[in-house]
C-alpha cells in the first residue's frame, strides 16, 4: 500500500511537471507572437503587394496593347515609388522625419491598406504565390507536402504565422488545408476525367514543335 501510495504521488507530480512545462511553452508562443506576428504579417503583405511583386519590365511588356502598355507601366512606376518610401522603413515601421509631405501620404494609403486586408486573404495569397514560385502549382502536392516544401525553402515555418493569437493561426491553417484539398480534389478529378484529352493537346504541341521536311 506503501508503495502504491508513493507511485500515485510520482504520477501526480509528473503530471504537474509535464502541464508547468506545456503552459511554460503556451506563455513563451503567446509572447513570442505578440512580438512578431505583425512584422510577419507585414514582410507577407509586402510580398503579395510590395514592390517585389511586380515583375513587368519594358520588355516584357513589349507586346502588350496600348492601354494594358499604359497599366503596366503605372505598375512600374508604383514599384519605383514603394521602392524609395520602403527604403525609410525600419521593418514595418516607418520614419516619417525622413519622408517628404507626398511620402507621408503614399505610406499613410499603404498602411490603411495593410491593415485593411483580411488575414485569411492574405494568407491564401502568399501560398498560391509561394506554390507558384517553387513550381509546385501544377502538379498539386498535398497541403502538407506544400507545406513542408515552403518551411524548407524558407528556413522555418515564421513565413505564415501572421495571428495574433495562436488559436487564430491554427483555425486558419486549418480552413486553409480545407479549402486547398477541397479545390486539389476537383482539379486531380477533372485531370483524370479529361486525360485523353490533355494527351492529345500535349501531343498536337509536340507534333508543332517537331521539325517538318
Amino acid at each position: 500500500m506503501a508503495l502504491s501510495g508513493l507511485d500515485r504521488r510520482a504520477s501526480k507530480l509528473e503530471d504537474a511537471l509535464v502541464s508547468l512545462k506545456e503552459q511554460k511553452a503556451a506563455e513563451e508562443r503567446k509572447a513570442w507572437r505578440e512580438a512578431n506576428s505583425e512584422r510577419l504579417r507585414w514582410e507577407m503583405f509586402l510580398r503579395n503587394h510590395g514592390p517585389e511583386s511586380l515583375d513587368l519590365t519594358e520588355e516584357t511588356i513589349a507586346d502588350y496593347d496600348d492601354d494594358d502598355k499604359e497599366d503596366a507601366r503605372a505598375a512600374i512606376a508604383a514599384r519605383e515609388v514603394l521602392q524609395k518610401l520602403l527604403a525609410k522603413y525600419d521593418g514595418d515601421m516607418p520614419n516619417r522625419a525622413a519622408m517628404d509631405a507626398m511620402e507621408k501620404g503614399i505610406s499613410y494609403i499603404l498602411e490603411e491598406w495593410f491593415w485593411a486586408i483580411d488575414h485569411f486573404e492574405l494568407l491564401s495569397e502568399d501560398l498560391e504565390r509561394w506554390s507558384d514560385v517553387l513550381g509546385l502549382d501544377e502538379t498539386d502536392p498535398p497541403f502538407i507536402e506544400l507545406i513542408n516544401a515552403i518551411d524548407e525553402h524558407t528556413g522555418s515555418s515564421h513565413w505564415r504565422e501572421i495571428y495574433y493569437l495562436q488559436e487564430a493561426q491554427d483555425d486558419a491553417i486549418e480552413q486553409l488545408f480545407e479549402n486547398y484539398e477541397d479545390r486539389r480534389g476537383r482539379r486531380l478529378k477533372y485531370k483524370a476525367e479529361h486525360a485523353e484529352d490533355v494527351t492529345h493537346e500535349d501531343n498536337d504541341d509536340t507534333e508543332e514543335a517537331a521539325p517538318r521536311g
